[in-house]
């Protein structure tokens, strides 16, 4: 599997200043299952912590569910979502990723102060990010 982004040329119909153009190599398609994981996560815990039961089946099933499937995922998703970026040569977050990744495995909702990290170091270069 190959993470580098492939220059394009932008059709007729593709200006790269449009609102609607996608924002090329800074963002992935980590970014939209870290989004999924840490909301479902969020939701489970939350629906554990105020309606279930750890003595029930479905408790134990939603209590295994945040904290053995989706809180990993979210912690492999951070890894690949920031190696992809140093990989691209877009940004480094060095060893704040591995931070990120270890906070995230307890809880996942630490990625917000990843997504807010990721953003403070995009780069101004628009070439770099495939503008004009």
């Amino acid at each position: 599997m190959n993470t580098r982004a492939e220059p394009t040329e932008p059709s007729d119909g593709d200006s790269a200043g449009s609102p609607d153009a996608p924002d090329r190599r800074f963002d992935g398609p980590w970014l939209a299952a870290l989004t999924a994981t840490v909301a479902g996560w969020t939701l489970l815990y939350a629906l554990d912590w105020a309606l279930l039961t750890p003595e029930t089946p479905v408790g134990a099933a939603v209590s295994f569910a945040y904290g053995y499937l989706l809180a990993p995922l979210a912690t492999a998703t951070i890894l690949l979502d920031a190696l992809s970026l140093a990989e691209r040569g877009v940004a480094d977050l060095g060893v704040f990723k591995w931070v990120y990744a270890l906070a995230a495995l307890p809880a996942p909702p630490v990625a917000a102060l990843y997504y807010a990290h990721r953003e403070w170091l995009k780069p101004d270069d628009e070439t770099l990010l495939g503008g004009p």
